[in-house]
């Protein structure tokens, strides 16, 4: 009678023996990738059948057109996994030996888990020679077939719908849905949409300068009041800035009273324009001229008609705001003289003032005056308000390469400040036009790509005209159609594979 234990330990046995059967069982089912590569028929099997992170072998065998097998071959065989993020591009080569005729051994390394570009260039001594591409995965047993020379008297097959010209440096892209899963590819329709372009600039607040005053005498003489004293006052247009004394000025007044007054029948001069009993006197004329000598002085009306009333000159006749504001300039102080045509103030408007906004040159298009604007200000109460484009200066800035933008924007409180540094907005609205996401353009130097889906896993590259943009979408001015399938996402590792796919096929 057998024993438990020993009944356990033949079971136990038998367990290892199919583990061990079904284990080479799985090795022997690596799967043959069999191509016409150029003139050659190739046929490739690695060990083990799913690449592994470490040492794996790769068996090739190479026969010619009329089947026979290629001895004395060059092979090149290089794994390439392309840069990632912060990760740099990976490559290895592996070893060849050739075990019999045409059939070779190639040992190589797999550093890390993930899908790989397996490159293989075929050279023989009588010139022969050919490239192919093959994608490699630790997470499949099949070798993907991407590119390679086609064989004599043919050329790459054109997918369906792709017939506009190659774009040299790029090749179409073959992908399974595991791969396009694996680098997260994402697409989205090209189609009619409305446009509205966004410019966003900065901006720097700065004074009115059509409304900016200078407040200069035409006749000398001496300061007797300040009633503005310092730089940086407001004041209102028609407000005394400054009170003087002119001999010329003292002078003028009189021979305006004189002119006014007349000679009186006693040989004395009448009440100011009025003659002895109640009737009109002195000369018309001669009053107008001198009031017009007065008025050429910059001297109000008002103050005239004043000393018209008083009969009497002023000595000391102050100096009124030509206009309202900021005083941004002072150069008198108590009691200094000045000169006819000596600058005394400068005064600034603060309400409205101006923004003035930078815009690149390949906006500037899209400006025009009497564009609204919104004004950004996150540092003041009011952080937003209305502006309007009020000119476009027509040429560029040579260090910036931007144009100059001016806005006018209502400032009843004064709280932009001349100086300041503020953030600006323009839209337009462009109608309706064939729009695509901007995180579907590839840039290649001065060419802009996108990568268009015609399905079934073919990905080809087109070179397009941009437009304007808005927001997260760029108008295409040409190279693709409404209704084309458009990459979105991964375009970065499409391309590297692309340029891979071009160089293969053109060694």
């Amino acid at each position: 009678m057998t024993s438990p234990r020993r009944t356990l330990a033949v079971l136990g046995t038998l367990l290892l023996a199919v583990a061990v059967g079904c284990a080479e069982r799985r090795s022997s089912t690596a799967q043959t990738e069999s191509r016409q590569i150029g003139v050659f028929q190739v046929v490739l099997v690695n060990h083990p059948a799913r690449p592994a992170v470490g040492d794996n072998r790769l068996e090739v065998t190479i026969r010619d057109a009329a089947g026979k097998p290629v001895q004395g071959a060059s092979i090149e065989m290089s794994l390439v996994m392309e840069a990632m993020g912060t990760m740099p591009r990976m490559q290895s080569r592996g070893t060849v030996t050739e075990r019999t005729a045409g059939a070779y051994e190639i040992r190589y390394g797999v550093s890390m888990a993930g899908e790989w570009d397996l490159n293989l260039a075929i050279h023989t001594s009588d010139g022969m020679q050919a490239v192919a591409s093959w994608r490699l995965s630790t997470s499949t047993e099949t070798l993907a077939f991407a590119a390679g020379t086609p064989p004599p008297g043919t050329s790459p097959a054109a997918p369906s719908g792709s017939s506009e010209g190659e774009i040299p440096g790029f090749g179409k892209v073959m992908l399974d849905p595991a791969r396009r899963q694996s680098i997260g590819v994402r697409t989205a329709v090209a189609a009619p949409r409305p446009i509205r372009a966004t410019i966003r600039a900065a901006g720097k607040v700065a004074y009115d300068e059509t409304r900016r005053a200078e407040v200069s005498l035409k006749f000398s003489g001496w300061v007797r009041q300040i009633h503005v004293d310092y730089t940086g006052r407001a004041v209102r247009q028609g407000e005394p800035l400054v009170s003087v004394y002119s001999p010329e000025l003292f002078a003028a007044q009189q021979e305006f009273l004189e002119a006014l007054r007349g000679p009186s029948p006693g040989g004395g001069s009448g009440m100011p324009g009025m003659g002895s009993g109640g009737s009109a006197a002195g000369d018309p004329e001669l009053a107008a001229a001198a009031r017009q000598r007065l008025r050429l002085w910059d001297i109000d009306p008002a103050q005239i008609d004043a000393i018209a009333r008083s009969g009497k000159p002023l000595e000391s006749v102050p100096i009124l705001a030509p206009e309202s504001g900021v005083v941004v300039e002072k150069n008198v102080v108590q009691g200094s003289s000045f000169a006819a045509g000596q600058v005394l103030y400068k005064i600034a408007p603060i309400h409205p003032v101006w923004v003035v906004a930078s815009v690149y040159q390949y906006e500037l298009p899209l400006v025009r005056t009497g564009m609204a604007a919104a004004i950004e200000t996150p540092f003041l109460p009011e952080r937003s308000r209305a502006g309007r484009v009020s000119y476009v200066n027509p040429y560029l800035d040579p260090n910036t390469r931007t144009g100059e933008v001016r806005l006018t924007v209502p400032n009843p409180r004064g709280d932009l400040k001349p100086g300041m540094f503020v953030d600006v907005t323009l839209e337009r609205d462009l109608g309706t036009r064939l729009a695509i996401p901007v995180s579907a353009v590839f840039y290649e130097g001065d060419r802009s790509l996108v990568f268009v889906d015609l399905g079934g896993g073919t990905l080809v590259p087109r070179q397009i005209d941009l437009g304007a943009k808005a927001g997260d979408e760029v108008e295409v001015k040409a190279g693709i159609k409404a209704g084309d399938v458009i990459v979105t996402s991964g375009n970065f590792l499409i391309a590297a594979e692309s340029k891979l796919k071009a160089a293969s096929l053109n060694p």
